[in-house]
């Protein structure tokens, strides 16, 4: 039964009741009690008194209305104020709102929908604060980790660049050249950090989706391409990259610029967290309608926690002490990438079992 029409009921026998109890007030009153005291009401005295009843009848029944619809009220205003105060325990007197055999009393009963919604509510918000504290620690450890990885190589730069002005000694050419290489390489991977750090604002004002440039190409020719170019990596020099197709070509409308980071971010990331001499297979096949990309290895794997929030835009995988280089963006961005091109990608992972990339992608674009 809906609140309003409860409350209908109750308001209604309420004042139903009022005026019977008023009624048989004024005649046991006339009738019975002041007979008995030979006491004679004259015409004049009868309306009084009446007046009287009636005046004492209705403060009774107001003051035990606002006890009866007042008094859950007030409870529950002081809930929700407990609540906006980000106090989500439970409020003082709960208990006392129910019967031994833990039902809600009447007049509490009237509100039940609203009890039940309260307490859904202070179990949602109780649950949204402690994640948000979740997010916002990682959000620090995630921010000291880019503080860390920005300063590595600025340290790097920054040494380098020192040994090249010292005046005090005469460098050889080729340690010039050697200083000036790795102040390049230093260099261009701060620029991928701040890239990084530029898309993901990019995905997040766009609410994740991003407006793509998408072309009808090859994939197989694509990827192996991606593969190919990762492989000459020098981080790439002691792992096994495949490539595996069961179709010579398909067709797909992707954005070149966006699919190379999906690819380039999966296997790297494979390649960054997993021991030498790892294999790591990237397969095609054509599903229809879709094209499935399944980047596969043997490495370590991942425990549950880390696979669980793999895809989280600030969890970084591994510590700020960690080798390993990188926003803890890479596969936040990878994630958005992929809802951006209408497609979905899942991850399968057991420690010391590897782990498996599913992504599968539309191969006509939808709007």
């Amino acid at each position: 039964m809906r609140i309003k029409t409860r409350f209908t009921l109750h308001l209604t026998l309420g004042l139903v009741l009022w005026m019977l109890a008023t009624g048989f007030s004024i005649i046991i009153l006339l009738e019975g009690i002041l007979p008995l005291f030979d006491v004679a009401v004259n015409t004049k005295n009868e309306g009084l008194l009446v007046a009287w009843i009636f005046s004492i009848s209705t403060i009774i029944c107001i003051s035990l209305f606002g006890w009866y619809f007042g008094g859950p009220l007030g409870f529950i205003m002081t809930w929700i104020h407990q609540l906006s105060q980000e106090n989500y325990k439970q409020p003082v007197g709960l208990q006392k709102i129910y019967t031994r055999k833990d039902k809600l009393r009447m007049r509490y009963l009237l509100y039940q929908e609203v009890f039940q919604h309260l307490q859904t509510l202070a179990v949602k918000l109780q649950s949204a604060e402690v994640e948000r504290r979740k997010i916002e620690h990682a959000k620090q450890e995630w921010i000291a980790g880019i503080s860390h990885d920005l300063k590595t190589p600025l340290t790097y730069i920054t040494g380098y660049s020192t040994l090249l002005l010292n005046d005090q000694y005469e460098w050889s050419k080729e340690e010039a050249h050697s200083f000036i290489r790795q102040i390049g390489d230093k260099g261009k991977h701060m620029e991928e950090l701040i890239q990084d750090l530029s898309l993901i604002i990019q995905v997040n004002s766009a609410d994740g989706m991003l407006p793509l440039t998408k072309t009808n190409q090859d994939l197989v020719e694509f990827t192996k391409r991606v593969v190919a170019n990762i492989s000459n990596y020098p981080q790439a020099s002691n792992y096994n990259l495949h490539f595996k197709t069961d179709t010579p070509e398909i067709n797909v409308e992707f954005d070149h610029k966006f699919m190379q980071r999906i690819l380039q971010n999966i296997l790297m990331n494979s390649i960054l967290h997993n021991p030498n001499n790892t294999d790591i297979y990237t397969q095609l096949s054509d599903n229809g309608e879709n094209v499935v990309i399944h980047i596969v290895d043997n490495g370590v794997g991942m425990s549950n926690h880390m696979k669980e929030n793999l895809f989280q835009q600030y969890y970084r995988g591994t510590t700020t002490n960690s080798s390993s280089e990188g926003t803890g963006l890479g596969m936040a961005i990878v994630y958005n990438l992929v809802r951006a091109h209408n497609g979905t990608i899942s991850v399968e992972s057991e420690p010391s079992k590897g782990t498996s990339f599913h992504i599968i992608l539309p191969k006509i674009g939808r709007s």
